[in-house]
């Protein structure tokens, strides 16, 4: 999924079941956080799924 910095307005693509938490590249937010399953958003970021071919 595109998941976008609430920072920097950045787009970032990560996975869903992230296994670590995954970081701007620009201004080094936190996007998102492992919980053993699916990534948990941090708050205020938005996304939006992949279409599937």
């Amino acid at each position: 999924m595109d998941v976008k910095c609430p920072g920097c307005y950045a787009i970032k693509t990560i996975f869903s079941h992230a296994q670590k938490s995954v970081e701007c590249d620009g201004c080094r937010t936190i996007l998102c956080t492992s919980t053993g399953g699916k990534a948990r958003l941090t708050e205020g970021c938005s996304f939006r799924r992949k279409v599937q071919c």
